[in-house]
């Protein structure tokens, strides 16, 4: 009998990320977790941990939701951690924010783009073990520093995973401060990347400005980084710089393909049905369909997106065999195209008004 050769994987098919884990399946190379118990739940402790954040160092505190037991509450809270924003309560919430494993690529693909390397998570004794499980998954695949605050019952799932998982234990103060040194002091951002922590306020008040998006170009073309801009509210749109049109962005979208494809509409006036057929810059292809030096604030945008498509593991069949999915990562349903839409209006952006061509009279029979 001849024998078969297995079944290739297509060039543009990548494997979806689940957020699971378990202990025999580990990385021991990975940095070991660090678990500060305080019992007696003594203020000086959180204190500490919330003071750590520093974000220009890639050092994130998270404050869980009390009493959220959901599996995408914890995803959710490491999003805003971030400095991102969902939906308010009373909007209507978008499909991605329901979904467990949804949530949890958008919080992998943050992580990951953003340059962080280290958790902080209060209050450990209160997330579930599923809530342990997806966090012990995140941390294998970006490969973070995790640090849990216990202030309370060390829970059994948590003991489970030190049985099996280096890690560090401390439970005096003196300790912890040692652990997260220079809490209170500030760092200085590194000039080279966009300052993506620096929020913009949110909701929107009230007498913000509008800027007008491009005009949507016929087909897609190149958008050169000295294409004229204006930088005037309500009339024009924004200069391709603008760092209060950024801050919205970042701030404002907490899903990194959403909040790239809204990014990609500022530079170019791409429409949501142009959008999928765009190709984000690589080494590989540094220009493709969009300008060769872009602004700073929207490489971390762009980066977040291709993760997370990657970690979708979508298949496009329309493309060719030498890009994947992750290459053209904005594969936008009809409720995603509705999303970027509401985005672009949660940042006070406006579509340019359609230009109608001309009538011309026609010309008379002879």
């Amino acid at each position: 009998m001849t024998p078969t050769s297995p079944p290739t994987t297509p060039a543009n098919t990548l494997p979806k990320w689940q957020p699971n884990w378990s202990p025999d399946h580990t990385d021991p190379g990975l940095p070991p977790i660090t678990v500060i118990t305080d019992p007696n739940d003594h203020p000086d402790y959180t204190t500490t941990a919330l003071a750590a954040h520093q974000p220009a160092a890639g050092r994130i505190t998270v404050h869980p939701t009390p009493l959220a037991t959901a599996p995408a509450y914890l995803a959710h809270d490491l999003i805003r951690a971030l400095g991102k924003h969902l939906p308010p309560p009373d909007a209507e919430p978008p499909w991605w924010t329901t979904n467990a494993d949804d949530s949890w690529r958008a919080a992998v693909a943050w992580t990951k783009a953003l340059g962080i390397s280290h958790y902080v998570v209060c209050r450990a004794h209160r997330i579930t073990a599923r809530h342990l499980e997806h966090l012990m998954a995140l941390r294998e695949h970006t490969r973070i520093q995790l640090t849990l605050v216990v202030s309370g019952p060390t829970p059994a799932a948590l003991a489970t995973i030190c049985k099996t998982v280096p890690h560090h234990h401390t439970d005096t103060l003196e300790g912890t401060r040692r652990h997260l040194p220079h809490a209170h002091q500030p760092l200085v951002a590194p000039s080279e990347r966009y300052s993506w922590w620096h929020p913009a306020p949110f909701p929107a008040p009230p007498d913000e400005p509008w800027y007008e998006l491009p005009s949507r170009p016929r087909r897609p073309a190149p958008l050169t980084h000295d294409s004229p801009a204006v930088d005037r509210a309500t009339t024009g749109r924004p200069d391709t710089s603008h760092e209060a049109v950024a801050q919205r962005i970042h701030t404002r979208i907490g899903h990194p393909v959403h909040a790239a494809a809204v990014a990609v509409r500022v530079l170019t006036g791409y429409d949501t049905d142009q959008l999928p057929q765009v190709t984000i810059p690589t080494p590989q292809r540094p220009r493709a369909h969009l300008p060769a030096h872009l602004p700073t604030w929207v490489i971390p945008l762009l980066d977040a997106s291709r993760v997370y498509t990657e970690l979708q593991g979508h298949i496009r069949s329309d493309l060719p065999p030498h890009l994947s999915g992750a290459d053209r990562p904005f594969h936008l349903a009809s409720w995603d195209k509705d999303d970027v839409a509401r985005a672009s209006e949660t940042c006070s952006l406006t579509p340019a008004p359609t230009r109608k061509r001309p009538n011309t009279p026609r010309k008379s029979r002879q």
